[in-house]
C-alpha cells in the first residue's frame, strides 16, 4: 500500500527510472520506490518533472498536486482509466435519485457538525454540547442550512472571537485553505478511483467546478484539518507546517483505527453505494 507524501519546496528535477522516483535538486538527489508514494505535492515553480514520470505516476493513481507562484495548491493530475465500470457508473450518477441525495446531505452535515463539536470538546470548550444539538436538528438537504449556524458558533470558539473566515489578513485562513485543499485533493481521487464524476454533486452544483461532489463529501473531515492547525505552535503557511498538513492523510486516527486517507476512501465507497441504491447511509461514529 502506498503510504509516502512527498512535498517538493525548492528547484529540482523530478524523473523515474527503474520503477523509482527520482529527485535531483541543486545539493543532492533522492530516490524512492513509486508503489510507496501515494501524493506528491510540487509547492514550487522552479520544479520540472519528465514525461516518463508523470506516466508513471498516473499508470500507479498517484495524485500529483501543483501549486502556483504563492505555494497553494492550483490543480492535479487524473488518470484516465481507473475504474472498468467508470462508464456505467457515470450513467448511474446522472439518474441518482434527488431523495437519497438529500438524505446523504443530510448525514454529511449531521457528521460534520458533529465532528466540529467533538473537536471543540477535546479543547474542554464549554459550548461543545451546543454545537453538538445542531446536528440533531439538520433536515433532509440541510434546507434549514443548520451547517452555517455550527460553523458562526465553531469557528470563534476554536480560533478566538476576533477570527473571521473569510478574513484573507489573518494567516490562519491560509492554512485552512490549504489543509482543506490536500483533503479536497483526497477526496477527488478516491472519486475518481471509484470511477465517477466529480463534477455531478449532491448538494454542490456550480458549473464552474469540476469537484462539486468531491466538495460535498470531504466536508465531514474539515475539522481534522482545524484541529490539527490548532494544535500549530506556529501558525504561519510555511514549508514546515505545509508538510504537517499534507502528513495529517497519513497519520493515525487512534478513534477511527486508521488513517485519515482510507477513511476517506471507506466514506466515499460507502456513499457512493447508498447513491447506488446498494448500501446504507456512510458512518464516522460522531454521530450521537
Amino acid at each position: 500500500m502506498a503510504w509516502r507524501n512527498i512535498v517538493i519546496t525548492k528547484h529540482s528535477k523530478i524523473s523515474a527510472k527503474m520503477n523509482h522516483l527520482v529527485i535531483l535538486t541543486d545539493d543532492d538527489s533522492f530516490q524512492l520506490p513509486l508503489d510507496d508514494v501515494a501524493i506528491i505535492v510540487v509547492e514550487t515553480t522552479r520544479a520540472v518533472i519528465t514525461t516518463h514520470a508523470m506516466s508513471e505516476c498516473l499508470a500507479r493513481n498517484i495524485k500529483l498536486i501543483f501549486c502556483d507562484s504563492k505555494g497553494l495548491p492550483i490543480g492535479e493530475s487524473l488518470p484516465y482509466k481507473i475504474n472498468t465500470n467508470r462508464v456505467a457508473n457515470i450513467r448511474k450518477q446522472f439518474q441518482w435519485d434527488q431523495r437519497l441525495k438529500d438524505m446523504l446531505w443530510q448525514r454529511v452535515v449531521q457528521e460534520k457538525i458533529a465532528h466540529q463539536a467533538y473537536v471543540l470538546s477535546e479543547i474542554n470548550c464549554e459550548d461543545a454540547e451546543a454545537v453538538r444539538k445542531l446536528a440533531s436538528v439538520v433536515t433532509a438537504g440541510d434546507m434549514d442550512n443548520r451547517e452555517a449556524v455550527a460553523a458562526h458558533m465553531y469557528f470563534p470558539r476554536l480560533f478566538t472571537y476576533e477570527f473571521v473566515r473569510g478574513d484573507d489578513s489573518n494567516p490562519v485562513n491560509a492554512l485552512l485553505n490549504y489543509g482543506y485543499s490536500i483533503i479536497l485533493s483526497e477526496t477527488c481521487r478516491q472519486v475518481a478511483q471509484y470511477g465517477y464524476l466529480s463534477e455531478l454533486g449532491i448538494h454542490h452544483d456550480n458549473d464552474k467546478n469540476p469537484f462539486n461532489l468531491a466538495c460535498d463529501l470531504m466536508e465531514p473531515f474539515r475539522p481534522y484539518v482545524d484541529k490539527r492547525i490548532y494544535e500549530l505552535e506556529e501558525k504561519e503557511l510555511n514549508p514546515e507546517t505545509k508538510v504537517k498538513l499534507v502528513e495529517l492523510l497519513r497519520d493515525e486516527i487512534p478513534e477511527q483505527n486508521t488513517n485519515l486517507s482510507h477513511l476517506i476512501e471507506l466514506y466515499v465507497r460507502d456513499s457512493l453505494r447508498y447513491l447506488d441504491g446498494s448500501g446504507k447511509l456512510p458512518e464516522l461514529g460522531f454521530i450521537q
